[in-house]
């Protein structure tokens, strides 16, 4: 296969800001407000001490608007900012949600926003092994 590209997650990411920008260019050309915006900064996801550490730059927007959702195998990350042109005030709602390698403890999970920085900390569930040697004998 001598046509095959193989395409970097660099060249992926910036083919995905391209479509992104050009959509909402699309959105301002038929003066259409943009309700719900992808974020667009990478989110870290590393493996440590038994559990999952989600971090993600969230520059310039407010820790009071940030919400973050854990739930059995998804994390989901919701900000607002308001953009001010001229007398135009229009509030927008980013959103980002990945699908988590493993089951988490949502109850035990520990978010911190600091220097402009989502830090969330998601302790894994442990899996019910003797539960499952159970319902494996019958």
């Amino acid at each position: 296969m001598p046509d095959l590209k193989r395409w970097s997650r660099d060249e992926i990411g910036r083919m995905r800001r391209d479509m992104d920008r050009m959509f909402d260019d699309l959105c301002a050309d038929f003066n259409l407000p943009v309700m719900l915006c992808r974020m667009t900064g990478d989110l870290e996801l590393v493996e440590e001490k038994g559990g999952l550490v989600a971090r993600m730059a969230l520059g310039g927007m407010n820790p009071d608007t940030v919400r973050v959702t854990a739930h059995d195998r998804r994390l989901i990350i919701q900000a607002q900012s308001v953009v001010e042109e001229g007398r135009r005030r229009e509030a927008r709602t980013y959103s980002k949600e990945i699908r988590l390698p493993c089951r988490i403890d949502a109850d035990g999970a520990e978010v911190r926003f600091a220097d402009g920085v989502l830090e969330v900390r998601l302790p894994k569930l442990r899996p019910e092994i003797g539960r499952l040697a159970h319902l494996l004998k019958r």
